[in-house]
């Protein structure tokens, strides 16, 4: 009888044992599916959402009207710090390719590209150096905004920024030493009102000087695969070894497109800069290229955004970009005798390269 029980009872351990193997194991397949489950839902906060640069950047920055090409809300983009995963090559001649003349075109270098093919439309002289002038700003926001983390942080504006820029009688934005305007107001300072204070800002706060900060863009040039451009200060200011060609500069704004920070200030009419103890009235910041001209004053054409530029030796300059049916084109001009031949050159360009309309009569 005894040894009968405990046969009974191994069997019965033995039945138990199993039970419990079978069952552990079905609660550890239990608890792996839920932690896999979970973290394949958790959720991945989008780029966009850190640091959203437009945050910084007030409603009542934008001042819109019917006549002008800006922008009217703020593009919500991120915080970049590393340069976007983007390939430029050179724009291609096709059988179509026109070469301009001096009366077609009274700039020395002229270049029309159609961004959708990278194919030129047009062109002058086209890959022989000159001097940018503040074109060069162009690369100076790409540098800035590629470097930046928070564009809410501030950067001290001191009497060593600006004396140098007023003593070589360069275009400032018109920060005043002891403001502390943030990354955000310098660089709408940089590129509308072409401001070389703003300019020295964003390279002292990103680099601790200029020439250090100039090293980056010389590497920003051999990234994109130019073949012709060099800067020497972040500026425009004329030096011999500071120079580009049109070409080269046509990647630089096609490059900086593409970024949706530097896209947002290029193609900005006005932005307003709240008062402060050393501008009482606040800073109203405008494109120099929308004072002279709409964007819109030819039929099919509309300019969504551009940068000036001029020093003695470069003449007046001007890239830009337009929309004209549907697609994105790219000019840049270099070497005018007048900044309203550069303008007229724009727009007559785009109508009749492009849209096939007529060359642009300015009012008399």
């Amino acid at each position: 009888m005894i040894k009968m029980g405990k046969k009974k009872r191994r069997k019965k351990r033995g039945r138990l044992k199993t039970k419990n193997i079978f069952f552990t194991i079905l609660v550890l397949g239990l608890i792996i599916w839920i932690l896999c489950t979970h973290e394949n839902k958790t959720e991945v906060v989008p780029a966009n959402d850190v640091n959203n640069f437009s945050e910084s950047i007030p409603d009542e920055s934008y001042i819109a009207t019917e006549s002008q090409n800006i922008t009217t809300e703020p593009v919500i983009t991120t915080t970049v710090t590393t340069e976007p995963d983007i390939k430029m090559e050179y724009p291609v001649l096709s059988p179509n390719s026109k070469i301009l003349s001096d009366e077609e075109i009274t700039s020395k270098h002229a270049i029309l590209i159609d961004t959708s093919n990278n194919e030129i439309i047009a062109y002058k002289d086209y890959s022989t150096r000159m001097y940018p002038a503040s074109l060069t700003k162009i690369m100076t926001l790409i540098v800035a905004v590629e470097n930046t983390e928070n564009f809410d942080e501030t950067e001290l504006i001191t009497s060593e920024m600006i004396e140098p820029m007023i003593e070589q009688d360069a275009t400032r934005a018109g920060f005043a030493a002891g403001e502390t305007p943030t990354i955000t107001d310098l660089l709408y300072g940089l590129i509308l009102p072409s401001g070389a204070d703003a300019s020295i800002a964003l390279a002292n706060h990103i680099s601790g000087s200029e020439s250090a900060f100039v090293e980056l863009m010389n590497k920003k040039c051999q990234e994109l695969g130019l073949k012709d451009t060099h800067f020497t200060n972040c500026v425009g200011l004329h030096n011999p070894e500071h120079y580009s060609t049109v070409q080269d500069m046509a990647i630089i704004l096609q490059y900086a497109m593409q970024n949706d920070i530097c896209r947002q200030v290029l193609t900005t009419y006005e932005y307003f800069i709240e008062p402060t103890e050393y501008n009482p009235e606040g800073l109203t910041l405008t494109s120099t290229m929308f004072q002279r001209m709409s964007g819109d004053e030819m039929e099919g054409v509309t300019v969504k955004g551009g940068k000036t530029g001029y020093t003695d030796e470069a003449g007046q300059c001007l890239a830009s970009f337009a929309e004209i049916n549907g697609k994105e084109y790219v000019m840049v001009l270099a070497n005018n005798i007048s900044r309203w031949y550069v303008v007229y050159d724009t727009l007559s360009a785009y109508s009749v390269y492009v849209y096939g309309g007529s060359s642009y009569i300015p009012p008399q």
